[in-house]
């Protein structure tokens, strides 16, 4: 990826979806409290290393600019992501204070959001893991298939979980964690349900192939992937990129986390 951070006449803002009211969401403190061995199941998957082709495919006539140019990254280690967004649940066990969730969030099932970069980072650290790479995130949203527009191919989304495209979308509230089906590499809700932060700062795509790449080391955003519960199709292709001040509270950003593997 290029170290070259989104310039202000090409910053490429796609509005989250704020509470119903348009109002933000006040952060509180937040502390480690638990073990990773006292928090609830967190439901690892293995992710091989590979490599794939990053950004937006040809079929795909929505792109962004900062979607651009497709390039080759190499996943050169593999890695563990958690199966599903990170649930209210498993957030209260592992973090002593937790901002208010919305209305819809009736369950420890349901997704934490309302959760800024900085809290996002402190639990995958108490649980003895990291927020995921951009690149990491795109390649095992893939799940396998190259060229697709959404993990499970080109057919957009529809809100039904008894077929293979259904995701939460267009809808004013979240759905519990694995209401939808897997990906190929055995992945839930990677697009729909929630936004979901990644490590990076902003940063425009560069064409040379890339090994492992962290995007770039400064910036004033980071980027959260994978579309919302109320946003429309668009935002739940995969090479979609949203940039997002990590203090900003949204109640349709959560989180996932990767953790690194033994050969």
């Amino acid at each position: 990826m290029s170290s070259q951070v989104y310039a202000h006449e090409i910053f490429m803002f796609r509005p989250l979806l704020l509470a119903l009211s348009g109002a933000l969401l006040l952060a509180g403190p937040v502390s480690a409290q638990t073990s990773p061995a006292a928090t609830p199941a967190l439901g690892w998957v293995r992710i091989p290393a590979g490599t794939f082709t990053m950004g937006c495919v040809p079929t795909d006539m929505r792109c962004g600019a900062d979607e651009r140019p497709r390039h080759t990254v190499t996943i050169s280690k593999a890695f563990e992501l958690m199966a599903a967004e990170v649930t209210l649940g498993q957030f209260r066990a592992a973090i002593t204070e937790v901002d208010p969730q919305p209305v819809w969030s009736t369950t420890p099932d349901h997704p934490v959001v309302s959760v800024d970069w900085d809290e996002a980072v402190a639990f995958c650290r108490a649980v003895g893991a990291r927020l995921p790479t951009e690149s990491e995130w795109e390649y095992a949203a893939r799940g396998g298939r190259a060229d697709t527009i959404y993990p499970w191919g080109d057919n957009a989304p529809t809100d039904r979980s008894d077929v293979a495209n259904g995701a939460a979308f267009e809808g004013d509230s979240a759905r519990p964690v694995r209401s939808f089906g897997a990906n190929g590499f055995g992945l839930y809700d990677m697009v729909g349900n929630v936004w979901e932060w990644v490590s990076d700062f902003g940063g425009l795509y560069a064409t040379d192939s890339a090994t492992d790449p962290t995007g770039p080391a400064t910036g004033r955003v980071r980027v959260v992937r994978g579309g919302a519960y109320g946003d429309d199709a668009a935002n739940l292709r995969i090479s979609n990129r949203t940039p997002n001040a990590p203090d900003r509270i949204n109640v349709n950003v959560g989180v996932r986390c990767a953790r690194d593997v033994a050969p």
